[in-house]
């Protein structure tokens, strides 16, 4: 089995952070899914990597040795895209945009957006993980990325990462259309304490980790089922009848209704992020504007 290089970038981020915890927040991944990616990692290399104490994290004499290679793999990749990319600059000199999205209703029309500037995209990236998109940016693998970012609970994106809010979400509760609070015009996790959620696995969606803070946060404990993206756990909570989260309440799903959740950090923010010396830095202001039209069209037309 062949080292990825996620892994790698995830192993070199541990060394820099010197913390499960600190690595965690910066990759916008949870602990345990950060655990177990290690873990895959030095079952494949066969050796143990790193030495976890209480007092951090400090890399074995192996961990020293792959370390040492990713720190030259890494940026002879970022070397690799950035000579890709001036070789197919087309004649007018504009470098096609590499672009990053978290998946969304949305997600077609933000590529139109990009299109519809004259720039056609070299490749189109989708990760749920706001957090992994800015650190791409910040390493000069993507050009623009759009997620949804928790102010309450997300760092903010590094100063050579220029970003602006697109939108504002906030959270909703999917129930089925029989369950006893679906009449409510909100609810707050405590009130749903027995009822069963389903949500992603955390390395899928980084919303689960932030629920499970919430959770905490309210003294809330409901039964969890995973599945394995948002798109399943849609599915499954349908299936079991079982309680799904949403920022998009006016899709419409069968026998359900969308209830708004109050009193949790899971408010949320659109985020559209750039670099200023990749292809979009020099009309920021005119992406901008089209983005925010794009959002501001869909939720009108999803109201009506």
């Amino acid at each position: 089995m062949d080292i990825e290089l996620r892994q790698l970038r995830i192993l070199h981020t541990v060394a820099q952070a010197g913390s499960i915890n600190r690595a965690a927040e910066e990759l916008g991944m949870s602990q345990s899914a950060l655990s177990r990616a290690l873990q895959r990692v030095e079952r494949t290399v066969g050796m143990q990597l790193l030495n976890r104490q209480p007092t951090g994290i400090t890399l074995t004499t192996a961990g020293s040795i792959v370390l040492g290679h990713a720190e030259t793999v890494l940026p002879a990749l970022r070397r690799m895209f950035t000579d890709v990319r001036s070789c197919t600059a087309p004649a007018n000199g504009r470098s096609p945009a590499r672009i990053g999205a978290a998946p969304s209703p949305t997600l077609t029309s933000f590529v139109r957006c990009v299109e519809d500037l004259g720039i056609a995209p070299l490749s189109l990236l989708v990760d749920d993980s706001g957090q992994r998109l800015v650190q791409l940016l910040a390493q000069n693998e993507i050009d623009v990325a759009m997620f949804r970012h928790f102010p309450e609970l997300d760092p903010e994106p590094p100063e050579n990462v220029r970003h602006e809010v697109i939108a504002t979400q906030s959270p909703y509760v999917c129930l089925p259309d029989d369950h006893p609070l679906a009449g409510r015009p909100a609810v707050h996790l405590p009130d749903l304490d027995a009822d069963h959620f389903v949500v992603s696995y955390p390395e899928c969606q980084p919303l689960t980790g932030h629920f499970q803070t919430a959770c905490t946060l309210a003294g809330a404990r409901p039964r969890i089922s995973y599945a394995n993206s948002a798109t399943a756990a849609i599915a499954l909570g349908e299936a079991l009848g079982a309680v799904t989260l949403t920022y998009w309440p006016r899709i419409t799903e069968p026998r359900r209704v969308h209830v708004a959740l109050h009193g949790t950090p899971l408010g949320a923010v659109m985020l559209l992020a750039w670099t200023q010396d990749g292809p979009l830095g020099d009309i920021s202001d005119q992406f901008i504007g089209s983005v925010q039209a794009m959002h501001t069209a869909f939720a009108c037309l999803d109201r009506a």
